[in-house]
């Protein structure tokens, strides 16, 4: 009897499904990985210069994958990142120009329109009830047409104040990376702090269920698109901050690197359940792989090839294990 008692208090064992789930494994391949290339090349990754790439890279990754985990923590997903943030930073660089006056008001006309975006997403899934796929799918389109009927060259360009925040750095830190910082700490208070992230939660697990409970369905998904299109937008601006001008492809493939991330942090695709902490550790892990490609000068076409593997590998050991 006493043997029972013992082995049924036993702590139970961690498994590789509660890593996943917390975004604790992601950040375990992360540590691998930087032990790797200390290995490789202690000097060359632990330099202020390579540290400020990797750094450099989290930022438009970052605030894009922050608004692709909150849509999908609500059960949809959003495709239309990457246009969004070509959009955005386009036409940072065509409206401002190089007038400093227009940098204010520039930049948060591009976080309005960002809302804007966010809020026909919300509108067509929650109130229409078309799937989330099909509608950032076709605005995925639209917008990068829109793009390309602007201009299909590189055009524009951004004040020397605004590319600042982009490229200059105090140490091996970039300027931009507090505006992520920022970002992270406002998303991290949203989801733990306040009804909406617990109704985000909700929404994303049982919609019918949410519902029957009094939560505000449509209210919370048209938020979590508009949080997704403002924070694309963001991204978008400082894209064109560290390209300097606008480019009709500056996000291309924005959205899929977004997907990437939330999935390799354990976040599920079908909703109400997620880590902040895990989508954060996928985007260095995806950071330091494309600078990791520079530091060893391998070729760049294997830049996606590498991406592949890393996908594949966290899929298989993973995310399969988190349904168990």
């Amino acid at each position: 009897m006493s043997a029972a008692v013992a082995a049924g208090t036993r702590p139970r064992r961690i498994s590789l499904a509660d890593l996943t789930r917390t975004g604790a494994a992601v950040w375990i391949v992360l540590l691998a990985a930087v032990l790797a290339l200390t290995v490789a090349d202690a000097g060359g990754f632990w330099a202020p210069a390579n540290i400020a790439n990797v750094l450099t890279a989290t930022v438009v990754l970052g605030l894009a994958a922050l608004g692709q985990h909150l849509v999908v923590l609500s059960g949809g997903i959003d495709l239309s990142i990457g246009s969004a943030a070509t959009l955005s930073a386009l036409l940072t660089a065509l409206l401002i120009n190089g007038y400093p006056i227009r940098t204010a008001p520039v930049v948060i006309g591009m976080l309005l329109l960002g809302g804007l975006i966010g809020v026909l997403h919300g509108l067509l899934v929650a109130r229409v009830g078309l799937p989330p796929f099909i509608v950032t799918l076709a605005t995925l389109y639209l917008i990068q047409g829109a793009a390309f009927t602007i201009s299909t060259t590189p055009t524009g360009r951004v004040t020397s104040a605004l590319s600042a925040v982009a490229l200059e750095r105090i140490g091996p830190v970039p300027y931009s990376f507090a505006v992520l910082v920022l970002a992270v700490a406002v998303v991290a208070f949203v989801l733990a702090r306040t009804a909406f992230g617990r109704q985000l939660y909700a929404v994303g697990g049982d919609p019918a269920a949410a519902r029957a409970n009094g939560v505000p369905v449509a209210r919370v998904l048209v938020t979590a698109y508009v949080l997704a299109g403002v924070l694309a937008a963001l991204a978008g601006v400082l894209l064109a901050a560290r390209a300097t001008v606008g480019s009709p492809t500056a996000g291309l493939g924005l959205e899929l690197s977004t997907i990437t991330v939330v999935v390799l942090g354990g976040t599920s695709l079908l909703g109400g359940r997620g880590s902040l902490v895990g989508t954060l550790g996928g985007v260095l892990l995806l950071s330091l792989v494309s600078s990791s490609v520079t530091l060893l000068q391998l070729p760049a076409t294997l830049t996606d090839l590498i991406r592949g593997v890393v996908i594949l590998a966290a899929a298989a050991i993973f995310v399969t294990r988190a349904r168990r």
